[in-house]
């Protein structure tokens, strides 16, 4: 990544305390985040109830 602006910002007041947010992507990757999650949420529905052999 030569450019080091992140690619959006976001600013959250929680009780009094302000959270900033700064969020990057890579440009050339093959996977969307949405991919990501997919993954994500498919092994932990793997770990949580394992493939039965019957």
């Amino acid at each position: 990544m030569a450019d080091n602006k992140p690619a959006t910002v976001m600013e959250k007041k929680v009780k009094g305390t302000t959270y900033v947010v700064s969020s990057f992507f890579n440009t050339a990757a093959k996977e969307t985040i949405f991919d990501k999650l997919q993954h994500i949420a498919e092994r932990d529905v793997d770990v949580v109830s394992p493939k039965r052999k019957y």
